[in-house]
């Protein structure tokens, strides 16, 4: 059990209990000497349980703990070491970047949990997939060719269905323009990307990933950021490690 589920799953851990006795929250209550409010409250969260509080309810329950310590982040440890050598990630959005013909020669990276991914983080490469793309004439006019071949739709961030008509870089500051934040939705080849134009001096800070069918540019580890709270310490230990590495 992680940290964080270690604090979340308390409540539910005295619903189960209570649940598998076939106790209602006045039965369960009456056997552990509380209020039936005191139960509802320590199932909702809405108050803070101890120790004591917490066996007790489970004993009312005819159930017990049984606490085991491991070393911080083992699991994460482990799914890593499950997971090295493992280039399914790259090959996967390497396939897609192979059907996107000239995206190869831009200077585009893959950034968030997409890159974590393609670098070995053992998380799944899920849509959409973050591309962001240098500005200036080059990549607005890739983007108009590509969308002039009919093999994909773009939506703008926000709304909820594709935009027709782009096929020219007039078209394309349209869809930039339309979209929260400058972003769109490009759909192709059964894959989704978030995309966005940003500044070149962003791009051109990538690593280079071999795919089995093309090679990717991807977000340097150390600038991932996540809300995630699991995949962030997926990212706090490769740091960590490729630190180790550099000694």
């Amino acid at each position: 059990m992680n940290r964080e589920g270690a604090q979340l799953d308390v409540a539910q851990l005295v619903k189960d209990a209570r649940y598998a006795a076939r106790l209602s929250q006045t039965a369960l209550a009456a056997r552990a000497g509380v209020s039936r409010g005191t139960v509802a409250a320590v199932e909702t969260g809405a108050r803070s349980r101890s120790l004591d509080m917490l066996t007790g309810l489970l004993a009312a329950a005819g159930k017990q703990m049984k606490i085991e310590l491991e070393p911080l982040d083992d699991d994460i440890r482990q799914a890593l070491l499950t997971s090295a050598g493992d280039t399914s990630a790259a090959d996967d959005l390497s396939m897609t970047v192979s059907l996107m013909e000239g995206l190869v020669n831009l200077e585009y990276r893959f950034e968030g949990l997409a890159a974590a991914a393609v670098l070995g983080a053992p998380i799944p490469l899920t849509d959409p997939v973050d591309l962001a793309l240098p500005e200036g004439h080059e990549a607005v006019s890739w983007l108009a060719g590509l969308l002039c071949t009919g093999a994909a739709a773009v939506t703008p961030m926000g709304r909820t269905y594709p935009l027709g008509g782009v096929r020219s870089p007039e078209g394309v500051a349209r869809l930039v323009e339309l979209g929260e934040g400058g972003q769109f939705l490009l759909e192709i080849w059964l894959r989704t990307f978030l995309v966005r134009f940003v500044p070149a001096e962003s791009t051109r800070r990538a690593v280079l990933v071999v795919g089995e069918h093309a090679p990717l540019r991807v977000q340097p580890l150390h600038e991932i950021e996540t809300t995630d709270k699991e995949a962030a310490r997926v990212l706090r230990l490769l740091r960590e490690q490729a630190q180790d590495a550099r000694g």
